[in-house]
């Protein structure tokens, strides 16, 4: 049956049952309520009513199932009604029928529908006015599917986008591999979408990618009717029967057509997004849905798809009602085209849990931390090696001599005791001397000779070792950037969401806006892309609202009329450098001054250089705007770009330019499990600063720390620095006797601000894995992280932004004076001196192991040397040395004012008491012979400390 047929009848049958409903409402008007013919005539004529909706919802006209609807709501209220209180409402009741049919029969007539709209509102219980210009605009697209080709099938495209529309409701019943599978090639499929609406958007597109689109459009929504998301298969369907259109007609895709595509392709990604938990639901859905209907429709009645639409009943009807709607003004022409050719379509990916990647990094993170070691063993084995060359030679050196001696002291007694035969030869005794001393000794110069023969080929092998090492560790770089990259996302995917905030925020402020984005393959670590988005999407709606004009004022200033907004990313090292730049009226730095006077943030008249006022815009709840809109006033945007930034361990700049626009520069590392840091050394602790912090190194006299005051400064090219003792303020122990020119410089950038720190010592510069200290150690105040070194050792990476806040720098200013010695160490110390090379390590492992610093010399000499730099608590020592044995060592220290009470412990193989006694006359403690009981030994140690 054709429409026209269906409404014909639908108003026939209503003129029939009007005699019926007219008696029926006689006998309401005035029969009693408890008279059973009121209610079989109640029950006749709201049957009738109910009838009639339910024959317009079958036919697909929701406007009369609506006002259908209305009627027999208010007809049920005759029962609860005295006699005398029905007249208005069997007034109401009587004049309904005549209405709809004279809207039925005068469809091209947009009054008819508005006088039944009134009549509505005009009932004892009316319609609200929500609800009227809902049904309204049903009444007003009946003449729309009259004219519809294929107005003849059974089911017909919806004219009115409802919340049920959109709904992203995720089944409970949904199969876990097939959703599994969409969040897998959906968002990529979405962000594919959005490039073909965007070249079509900008008029750089071909009917390939009007294929392309129609065919992502048709695959997203196969894949969420399957699964339940009719959000996303509504807008998916009739953006597909849009596409296809175009396609058959192989016509041009007009602005306001590309502008609905447009918004759709945002929509979808929107809509994915949300569902993924990675954006916020798109408010926005019901009016776009709607505009894609209506074009949808247009098209379907057989319009020009080109303008919009002319749907001159429903927006009479519409206007009528209650005056004009307002649409939001479009600002698809400053979208910035995409360059034709460089679409790709999606490619294939293999999906990995979080679980297994952040596995492998941590696998990755461990082999890097041990390849670091063994880098250090094998450097350690490379010095013993060349030690023990350097030994070998000294040994036979040593041998040489024996062998001189013993030939001359041979010779002499050969000489003396006349022991030759009347031939000159040697007697078979002396000869038999002779032979023996001498076999041994030249025995054991051969075997010398062997044992550094050894040495080399051991050196050799040595440096092959290492040789393979640093091929691994080559290799092992390469595998530690591939599974980094796996963590590694490239910042373009961002792009559609920020263009879709910058498109918003236009409409929002009618301004006109241009987004380019440089440096979309930027590689960033995941999470740091998950955190910056908010950012980003601050400092653009920032650079829409504060910064681009109007379009009158940009065309009067000579501008075009679509403001330039550049948001590049590049790669500096291990940072990442980002740049939100804007070609409008630029900061107003009197009005920025003002308002903060206004706060009591500044004192008036307080002198403040430009940059120091520029960042007060990046304070809490700070903003220029006195009323708040829907874009700003509340003052939390670029406060969170602060937050986000110091978080982060990075930097924010601003520059601007009055008439020319504002630059807003953030810098940050590119990952948060790795960092690259420089390791300096502090009263013996080895602490990590962030390399993205750090301005410059400076070694030892290159510059100069000096004390003013109570401030330290330091001076270096022609720069004075405020200065800080990195102990201070990381509360460590400060040697109050070290000299400031002792100290090496570390200069650091925070904000805006330059500071010079005083370390003892500059170690390395490295990327290291950090590590969190966990929560045993979240109220120490500074520390990042934990890094484990190649030795093992492990370094603490410091959070210089919380270190250096105001409230430190106040509490540590006067740290910059010398402090009372508090020593670098609490543990005691111990000198150990022996020749024996096995006798140090033994001694070293064990007082090491019992808890003590410890450190080695071989003879009397070098222990002379390590009391200049090493202040032990007590010293071991044995008697027999080269160059200065231990009872020399020992009188030497009793002589000296500095240790002359150092407690000193003897350890020999010599047992006689002679010995013994010689050692208690130089001023020896304590007298052990070998082999000592360590017990026994540890015991005399902690003894002689305690004393």
């Amino acid at each position: 049956m054709k429409l026209k047929d269906l409404i014909n009848a639908l108003a026939g049958e209503i003129e029939l049952a009007q005699a019926q409903l007219n008696h029926n409402l006689d006998q309401l008007a005035v029969l009693d309520i408890e008279d059973m013919a009121f209610m079989d005539a109640l029950d006749h004529y709201s049957g009738q009513a109910q009838r009639m909706g339910e024959a317009a919802e079958m036919a697909g006209f929701v406007g009369l199932h609506a006002v259908c609807g209305h009627v027999l709501e208010n007809s049920l209220l005759l029962a609860s009604l005295p006699q005398e209180e029905r007249v208005p409402l069997i007034t109401f009741l009587s004049a309904w029928p005549l209405l709809i049919v004279h809207y039925l029969r005068n469809l091209d007539d947009p009054s008819t529908a508005a006088g039944l709209i009134d009549h509505l509102r005009s009932a004892p219980s009316p319609m609200d006015e929500d609800q009227a210009m809902k049904v309204m605009h049903m009444l007003g697209a009946m003449p729309m599917q009259i004219a519809m080709p294929g107005g003849d099938e059974e089911t017909q495209r919806p004219v009115l986008a409802t919340p049920e529309d959109i709904a992203l409701v995720m089944p409970d019943d949904v199969d876990e591999k097939l959703l599994e599978g969409f969040f897998q090639e959906a968002p990529e499929q979405a962000r594919y979408l959005v490039e073909l609406a965007h070249n079509m958007a900008t008029g750089n597109s071909g009917s390939a990618d009007i294929v392309a689109a129609k065919r992502v459009a048709h695959t997203l929504k196969g894949s969420a009717s399957i699964i339940g998301l009719r959000g996303i298969a509504a807008l998916g369907h009739h953006l597909e029967d849009i596409l296809e259109y175009f396609e058959r007609e192989n016509s041009k895709v007009g602005k306001h057509v590309t502008d609905i595509l447009l918004d759709a392709a945002f929509c979808v990604e929107q809509m994915i997004g949300f569902l993924s938990g990675a954006d916020d639901f798109p408010q926005q859905a019901q009016h776009v849905l709607q505009a894609v209907l209506d074009l949808a429709n247009q098209i379907d009645r057989g319009e020009c798809p080109g303008l919009p639409s002319t749907r001159a009943a429903s927006t009479a009807l519409l206007s009528s009602a209650s005056g004009t709607v307002k649409y939001r003004p479009d600002t698809s022409a400053v979208l910035q085209p995409v360059a034709a050719g460089v679409i790709a379509a999606p490619t294939a990916a293999l999906r990995v849990s979080v679980q297994r990647i952040e596995e492998m990094f941590r696998i990755s993170g461990e082999v890097s931390v041990h390849g670091a070691a063994m880098e250090a063993r094998i450097k350690t084995l490379v010095d013993n090696a060349r030690a023990l060359l350097q030994q070998n030679l000294r040994v036979q050196k040593r041998l040489f001599e024996l062998e001189t001696v013993v030939d001359v002291h041979a010779f002499t007694r050969s000489q003396s005791k006349g022991r030759s035969t009347k031939d000159g030869t040697f007697d078979p005794l002396e000869m038999q001397q002779y032979s023996e001393l001498h076999s041994t000794t030249h025995a054991l110069v051969e075997e010398a000779a062997d044992a550094r023969a050894l040495a080399w080929r051991l050196e050799d092998e040595i440096a092959q070792v290492a040789g393979v090492q640093a091929r691994q560790q080559r290799l092992h770089k390469d595998m530690q950037h591939l599974v980094n990259s796996t963590r590694m996302t490239e910042v373009g995917v961002l792009e559609s969401r920020l263009q879709r905030t910058v498109r918003s925020t236009c409409q929002a402020t009618d301004k006109e806006a241009v987004l380019v984005m440089q440096g979309g393959e930027t590689l960033i670590d995941s999470e740091v892309l998950h955190r910056l988005a908010e950012p980003l999407l601050h400092l653009l709606r920032n650079a829409v609202d504060h910064g681009v004009e109007v379009p009158d004022s940009r065309l009067a200033q000579m501008k075009p009329r679509a403001g330039r907004i550049l948001l590049s990313f590049a790669r500096q090292g291990q940072q990442v450098v980002l740049r939100c730049q804007d070609d409008g009226t630029g900061l107003d730095l009197p009005a920025i001054q003002n308002r903060a006077v206004e706060r009591g943030l500044l004192a008036a008249g307080q002198a403040m250089s430009d940059d120091e006022i520029a960042r007060l815009i990046l304070l809490p709840g700070f903003s220029t705007r006195h009323t708040i809109s829907e874009v700003s006033g509340r003052g939390i945007g670029l406060d969170v770009v602060r937050e986000w930034s110091n978080a982060m361990n990075g930097s924010v700049q601003i520059t601007s330019q009055p008439g020319e626009g504002c630059t807003i520069e953030l810098r940050f590392a590119a990952s948060l499990s790795t960092q690259h840091v420089l390791i300096v050394e502090v009263s013996g602790q080895r602490l990590g600063l962030p390399s993205v912090q750090v301005v410059r190194a400076v070694s030892r006299g290159l510059g100069t720390f000096e004390l003013i005051g109570e401030q330290l400064v330091y001076r270096h090219d022609k720069r004075a620095y405020p200065a800080f003792r990195l102990a201070a303020i990381t509360g460590l122990p400060i040697d109050a006797g070290k000299a400031l020119e002792d100290y090496d410089a570390v200069i650091v950038r925070l904000d805006d601000k330059i500071h010079a720190l005083a370390v003892d010592r500059l170690l390395n510069s490295r990327e290291l894995l950090v590590k969190s200290p966990g929560k045993y150690a979240r109220h120490m105040r500074g520390v990042a992280g934990l890094s484990i070194l190649g030795d093992g050792g492990i370094a603490v990476n410091l959070d210089l932004a919380q270190l250096l806040k105001s409230d430190v720098r106040q509490a540590t200013m006067h740290t910059a004076a010398p402090l009372p010695q508090l020593g670098q160490s609490t543990l005691p110390a111990v000198l150990i001196v022996d020749d024996a090379l096995s006798v140090r390590t033994s001694l070293l492992q064990l007082v090491q192991d019992a808890g003590f610093r410890a450190e080695a010399a071989r003879d009397g000499v070098e222990a002379i040397q390590a009391l200049r730099t090493f202040k032990p608590d007590v010293m071991l020592t044995d008697l027999e040395m080269p160059n200065m044995n231990g009872v020399e060592l020992t009188a030497h220290i009793r002589n000296r004012d500095d240790f002359k009470g150092l407690p000193i412990i003897m350890i020999t193989s010599r047992s006689q008491d002679k010995h013994r006694q010689m050692a208690e006359q130089a001023g020896v403690d304590a007298y052990f012979t070998k082999p000592y009981n360590d017990i026994e030994l540890l015991q005399t140690i902690r003894s002689a400390i305690a004393v």
